[in-house]
């Protein structure tokens, strides 16, 4: 590990803690626009292709989403545990960790990729597509799945730097990847100057030049400026302990980040019913989500690597002050965005469409989900943080609940009750039920580990009990 990376550990557990997570989170904020930035951008190029394109797009950003929370799920392991080797000073253990994971992690990308190729047509015909829609998503998904194996790879690279707390490498390297396919999209879409016509599948093309330019950037960052990449040949007890471990935390990780698309698959498939127009409304209305938690995604990327080296340093007053402050900003910050998108909301849904139809989709869609994305945001911040505690079941059982209890149940018999209102109002009713259920277990996991104030300090911690 380099001399700028250790000093920058350093600093992680000493400075204050409030500009030091304002900074860090500025930092982690510019990746994660540019990340969900390319998501919009993506849409409103297909958008102008036509409604049948917008909607085979809105189909296959849940499965898009399993396989990047797949990818998290990895990084979470590698992360957890590279956090907090750092904050104990272990950089040797650190490099063969990063070595090991990554190599799991590239083996991984591809099997998962491939068995994506066999079920296109099975997984979208449960999820409701009809015959003229799944051209076009055969057409986008064959080529996205070979881009998935490097953008995978970019995700947890990112998510390693994140872990030693080069929050600024992070986002410069996803500020690269979507500026790379961002200018891809409409030459390799609509066929600018030299460049073929692709339509629906020039999205997918950009999305594979752009992802594989930036994963060279990131390894030979991560091997040769940062030096935490381990040349020599594995030993295979390092790297079965490595690998073991990285699991250990990796795979309940992956489990909770799958919910999530998970539910989005099967909220698709319930609002299918109300037909493609629908659809392509939800798909956008889902697509302004992610920009509306933006700053819920920054934190949730510094604040496990703050908590992880603060945990592996002894500083658990400033892991338990950071993650009580991060829960109380999230709840206040999405109260303003939800004004915002009342402002704003006719002129976002005429920006993605000049269908009323879908114009209305999207107007009912901004009017009520939004109002709960605080409650969403503690969800989410807390998940992340139970992991970096060691307590990934525990990560786990509050996504399911969140999404399998609550937020689909609800939705449901909102839909049966309501309409489509109805659909997004039960599901708001169950992000609110679902973050008082994450206070209540983050609050049980700080008392067991002796962080909450006036408890005898402890690391119990290490014991990584779930």
């Amino acid at each position: 590990m380099s001399e700028k990376a250790a000093a920058r550990s350093r600093r992680i557990v000493t400075e204050p803690i409030r500009p030091l997570m304002v900074r860090l989170t500025f930092s982690a904020l510019i990746g994660n626009v540019a990340m969900h930035l390319m998501g919009i951008v993506d849409t409103f190029y297909i958008s102008r292709l036509g409604t049948l394109e917008l909607a085979a797009a809105s189909f296959v950003i849940p499965v898009h989403m399993i396989y990047i929370s797949l990818a998290l799920g990895i990084g979470m392991g590698m992360s957890s545990l590279n956090s907090r080797l750092i904050g104990e000073s272990r950089f040797a253990d650190s490099s063969r960790l990063i070595s090991d994971g990554l190599m799991f992690a590239a083996l991984f990308a591809v099997v998962v990729a491939m068995i994506g190729s066999i079920i296109i047509d099975p997984l979208f015909r449960l999820l409701g597509a009809d015959e003229r829609t799944l051209p076009f998503i055969r057409d986008y998904l064959n080529i996205l799945l070979v881009a998935l194996p490097p953008l995978m790879l970019v995700v947890i690279g990112n998510s390693t730097f994140r872990s030693m707390g080069n929050i600024r490498m992070s986002a410069t390297l996803a500020a690269c990847l979507s500026v790379l396919n961002i200018t891809f999209d409409p030459l390799l879409i609509f066929g600018i100057g030299p460049f073929p016509a692709m339509g629906i599948r020039g999205a997918a093309v950009a999305t594979l030049l752009a992802a594989s330019l930036t994963l060279c950037v990131s390894f030979y960052v991560l091997g040769f400026h940062e030096k935490l990449i381990d040349f020599a040949a594995p030993k295979w007890h390092h790297l079965q302990d490595n690998w073991r471990q990285i699991l250990g935390i990796g795979v309940p990780a992956m489990g909770a980040n799958i919910m999530t698309p998970l539910a989005a698959a099967i909220m698709t498939g319930m609002v299918a019913t109300f037909g493609d127009v629908v659809v392509a409304g939800f798909g956008v209305g889902s697509r302004v989500e992610t920009i509306s938690l933006i700053f819920v995604m920054a934190l949730s990327s510094t604040l496990p690597m703050f908590i992880g080296q603060n945990l592996g340093a002894g500083r658990t007053d400033r892991a338990y002050s950071a993650l009580m402050g991060c829960l109380k900003f999230v709840l206040c910050f999405q109260c303003l965005v939800y004004l915002l998108l009342l402002v704003l909301g006719d002129s976002i849904a005429r920006t993605f469409s000049d269908d009323a139809r879908v114009i209305d989709v999207i107007r009912t869609y901004l009017l009520i989900l939004p109002l709960t994305y605080g409650a969403h945001g503690v969800v989410v911040l807390c998940m992340v943080s139970l992991n970096v505690m060691r307590r990934p079941r525990m990560a786990l059982l509050l996504t399911f609940t969140r999404l399998m209890v609550f937020y689909i149940p609800l939705a449901w018999a909102g839909a049966q009750i309501w309409g489509l209102k109805g659909l997004f109002m039960g599901a708001a009713a169950g992000n609110i039920l679902a973050c008082g259920f994450a206070y209540v277990m983050i609050r049980r996991v700080c008392r067991e580990l002796n962080l909450l104030p006036g408890q005898a300090a402890g690391m119990e911690v290490v014991t990584g009990k779930a």
